[in-house]
């Protein structure tokens, strides 16, 4: 606060909303309303005498859901609805607002050719059915052709007589035919033929429309609407200028939707059947693999009976290690025999009986060698070793010796041979019986496959079954019709009273919207507020437009709001520096243009009116109007002054006729090279002071301060700097250099003077008014109220 206050700035209240002016302001510009107003609603006719009516057609279906399907009422198909779609209301409304079934609902109306009459000046008319007199026969028709899009499709048929008509293209070509005549075109060949008879002649338009944009175009104009998030009711609507056509195309929509959803239906039974059949070949084909696979196996491990043959390899390995055991005995008696008798050299020993000998001969050979052994024992006893005899018998025995040897060796070899084929035997029934339970492992891995297979095939063999009683079953249609296609009476598009609320709207909201933006970009000063509201420096006073080519808008008796305005502003001047009977007045303003010298002008008459002595210094040195406002010259004048000593005050005074004998003007004098250097000069203070001798007013008609800093050097001669502002010209930006100036300093009591004001925002104009205008205005009312 103590900041604002330093600063000569004190905050106002917030001025309240003016609405009556703003209001006012808005209504300045009432001829861009009633412009827009009627440009607007010209562009509406014209809008709808153009736009072709479109009437409304409405159908309404219900979407059979799975609850309602047959399948559900009979327990047999209970399990069939797996085949059947599951829908959803969203999902088929996508579907019926889909191109390609679009195309196929219309494919079969025959809508290929449109036919037209002139309906006004702006627009032709849709016919259609039993309207239409004449019938164009496509006999071929390339659809490709269409693409090129410079190929006339548009032909006027102006029918002659009953036999003859004329065939006019785009390019306005003729051609005179014959009906049944055919016509060969880019995009194929036709024939026209007359179906009804008319008034001759008559034009009707053909066109020959583009297959592939036609499905598109009323695709697009269709709705579909959800009824009831709760029921699966869709809404169908669509537009079109011709209803029969319109109702013909809806119910053609639908019948295709339940042919396609019945389609679908089926294709899903079949497609599934085919698919079961694949599944069936190939389960087949890897059940007889996998049984193959096991008769394989089985021959592999020779098995009959998987428990049965695991006894039988238990018996025979115990059977063979039992074997075994009797062979290995063999073999060490036999070893030990041998043995035995290797050990023995000329001392012969009788073989142990104990052994259990089971071959036969090697029996005898012992049997025998022990006898001989006998034998020899005994001669012992009576004779001597060298006896023939004896040497008879150890001959015998060397013999039966080598003998048993010789059948030892070919037993054991028979033994082991034999023992070697056990064991053989033995560890492949070992190896087979530790197998069995891997064989019993593998053998039901292969029944499990085996097992799974014949369930697989089974639940197909099933389940074709039922797909095929499903495709049997599907013939209810996929939608109920609540409400068949049926069209309004009234066209909707276009809606007229929108169109005609559009255009009150656009006529008189675009150019309201025009003023608020000019208002918004406008920051020039408009009303007394905006000055007000961001400066706290007085307002002397306002003055009005002066329209007159007359630069002096005061004179003696003269009563015009200027005029008024004037006097008030010398009246609060004299209230602005109540104590000082000589007054230095300074003029200034932003920039060019905003009317000072004009004021300096008369502010200086009017103070001569009041029997003061004025005189008005044209100190703008770079571009003075004061005397050429008044039509007058000056040779020399306030710069010829400063710059020679030799001239006085009295050279330099101009007299006009045109203005009041006790006010004079200094004129600039010759345009200085050096303005602002010429203001610093000390002269300067000493011809201000001289004049404030000679006269009561001196007004000073200075450069503005927004350009040049002239105005800031005289500033210190005056005692009150008067601010020009113009309404509509100078900007809101340049009271807040104001502010800046007088928070500085550097313009010494300034008060500002608000130019260019229009009458009747100002003060009152019947106030100003002269008295013979007011009487007449008087004579005027007196007449009006005795007619009353």
């Amino acid at each position: 606060m103590s900041d604002m206050l330093m600063d000569d700035f004190q905050p106002r209240e917030v001025e309240k909303t003016d609405y009556k002016h703003l209001i006012m302001q808005y209504l300045k510009f009432w001829y861009l309303y009633v412009l827009g107003l009627l440009f607007c609603l010209s562009l509406a006719y014209l809008y709808l005498q153009y736009a072709t009516p479109e009437y409304p057609i409405g159908a309404t279906i219900l979407i059979n859901g799975n609850k309602s399907s047959d399948f559900s009422q009979n327990a047999v198909y209970s399990e069939l609805e797996t085949y059947q779609s599951i829908k959803k209301i969203e999902d088929e409304a996508e579907v019926l607002k889909s191109v390609s079934l679009m195309a196929e609902a219309i494919k079969k109306l025959d809508l290929n050719v449109s036919y037209y009459v002139k309906d006004n000046y702006f627009r032709n008319k849709e016919i259609f059915g039993s309207q239409v007199p004449i019938k164009v026969h496509l006999v071929r028709y390339d659809s490709a052709a269409f693409f090129d899009q410079e190929m006339l499709t548009k032909f006027k048929v102006h029918i002659l007589d009953e036999e003859n008509f004329q065939l006019e293209n785009e390019e306005e070509k003729t051609s005179n035919h014959q009906f049944g005549e055919k016509l060969a075109f880019p995009f194929g060949e036709f024939y026209i033929e007359q179906v009804k008879e008319i008034e001759y002649p008559s034009t009707v338009i053909i066109n020959f429309n583009n297959p592939y944009s036609l499905p598109g175009s009323y695709s697009g104009k269709l709705d579909v609407l959800i009824v009831n998030k709760l029921a699966s009711v869709l809404r169908l609507g669509f537009t079109d200028p011709v209803p029969q056509k319109g109702i013909l195309v809806l119910n053609s929509l639908i019948e295709a939707y339940n042919k396609e959803a019945m389609l679908n239906k089926n294709q899903t039974a079949r497609n599934t059947i085919d698919f079961i059949n694949e599944q069936l070949d190939s389960v087949t084909n890897d059940l007889l693999k996998i049984e193959s696979l096991a008769e394989n196996y089985k021959k592999e491990n020779k098995i009959t009976e998987l428990s049965s043959d695991a006894e039988l390899y238990a018996a025979s390995f115990n059977e063979g290690k039992e074997q075994l055991a009797e062979y290995s005995v063999q073999l060490d008696v036999l070893s030990s025999i041998e043995n035995y008798l290797m050990d023995q050299q000329e001392e012969y020993q009788a073989v142990p009986s104990s052994f259990n000998i089971q071959d036969q001969t090697l029996k005898s050979y012992i049997t025998q060698f022990n006898d001989l052994h006998r034998d020899r024992e005994r001669m012992l006893r009576t004779t001597q070793p060298g006896n023939p005899l004896v040497l008879e018998k150890d001959q015998q025995l060397r013999t039966v010796r080598r003998n048993i040897l010789e059948n030892i060796k070919n037993i054991k070899s028979s033994v082991e041979i034999a023992r070697n084929n056990l064991l053989a035997r033995t560890t492949e029934l070992e190896i087979q019986s530790g197998k069995v339970p891997e064989i019993e492992r593998r053998l039901l891995e292969i029944n499990r496959q085996q097992a799974i297979k014949q369930e697989h095939y089974q639940y197909l063999v099933k389940k074709r079954e039922e797909a095929s009683m499903s495709l049997a079953a599907t013939t209810v249609s996929n939608s109920r019709i609540i409400d068949p296609a049926m069209a309004g009476n009234k066209p909707t598009k276009p809606n007229q009273m929108l169109i005609l609320g559009l255009a009150l709207i656009m006529g008189f909201g675009g150019p309201l919207g025009l003023v608020f933006i000019y208002h918004q970009l406008n920051t020039k000063i408009k009303i007394k507020k905006d000055v007000t509201s961001k400066t706290n420096v007085s307002i002397l006073g306002e003055v009005s437009h002066h329209d007159e080519k007359v630069p002096i808008a005061i004179s003696k008796g003269v009563r015009t709001p200027v005029a008024e305005q004037f006097r008030l502003i010398r009246t609060n001047l004299q209230f602005a520096l109540p104590n000082k009977e000589k007054k230095v007045v300074l003029v200034t303003s932003s920039t060019s243009g905003e009317g000072k010298t004009f004021f300096s002008l008369n502010l200086g008459v009017s103070m001569s009116l009041a029997d003061k002595k004025v005189v008005i210094l044209e100190f703008d040195l770079r571009k003075p109007l004061l005397l050429e406002y008044l039509g007058m010259t000056g040779e020399i004048g306030i710069s010829d002054y400063l710059q020679n000593d030799s001239l006085a005050i009295t050279d330099l005074i101009v007299k006009s006729k045109a203005l009041p004998e006790n006010l004079d003007i200094i004129g600039c004098g010759t345009l200085p090279d050096d303005p602002s250097e010429l203001m610093l000069l000390p002269k300067v203070g000493y011809f201000i002071d001289e004049l404030q001798e000679m006269y009561d007013i001196v007004i000073i008609d200075s450069a503005p301060v927004g350009q040049v800093a002239d105005a800031f050097s005289l500033s210190k001669f005056s005692d009150i700097t008067t601010y020009i502002m113009r309404y509509n010209y100078t900007t809101t930006d340049m009271i807040d250099f104001m502010n800046e100036n007088k928070k500085e300093k550097k313009l010494k009591n300034p008060f500002i003077v608000l130019n260019d004001a229009t009458t009747k925002l100002s003060y009152g104009y019947d106030y100003y008014q002269t008295g013979d205008i007011k009487k007449k205005k008087r004579t005027v009312y007196k007449k009006m109220a005795k007619k009353i």
